[in-house]
């Protein structure tokens, strides 16, 4: 009974150790062609390129948002998938177009962590985004905001999931 105990204790801790040190090494998601527009009384849309530079993956998926502006119908907790790909985002936090916290997740295979089906990672990074990131325009009940040509905003990892 005990050492059924300590052999779970063992391997909760190996998993613990095992996915918290990729982390730190894996390249920050790279965010590129933010373009948010918020319409009064009607819609706020979001688009944008990420891109995950780990040597694995070396993959890019377009995402995209659409909720009613003024409300918080924008992801929050869960994560919305990135057309067809193992993509997904959501708001980590959510001031206004020009302030947000944007969550970035990507799921891809990883032969060293072990064999199909336990050979799944999932990545989490954050990227605060603000006015300083943005070109914006606006008019009566209407902004919009395309981030600055060239620039790219960095979503560092926080989180693994094996």
């Amino acid at each position: 009974m005990y050492g059924t105990a300590l052999i779970l204790f063992g391997l909760c801790i190996l998993a613990t150790f095992t996915s918290a040190l990729p982390a730190a090494a894996n390249k920050p998601f790279q965010v590129s062609k933010l373009s948010i527009q918020e319409i009064e009384g009607a819609n706020t849309t979001i688009d944008f390129t990420v891109y995950d530079p780990d040597p694995l993956t070396n993959a890019t998926a377009v995402c995209t948002g659409i909720w009613t502006s003024g409300t918080a119908g924008y992801p929050q907790s869960s994560y919305k998938t990135c057309g067809n790909s193992t993509f997904g985002w959501n708001m980590f936090s959510y001031t206004n177009i020009q302030n947000f916290v944007l969550g970035i997740e990507h799921s891809f295979t990883d032969p060293s962590v072990g064999k199909p089906p336990y050979d799944q990672l999932t990545i989490f990074g954050r990227g605060n985004v603000t006015h300083a990131d943005f070109v914006c325009t606006a008019r009566i009940g209407r902004a919009r905001c395309d981030q600055q040509e060239g620039s790219t905003i960095r979503a560092p990892i926080y989180a693994v999931i094996a």
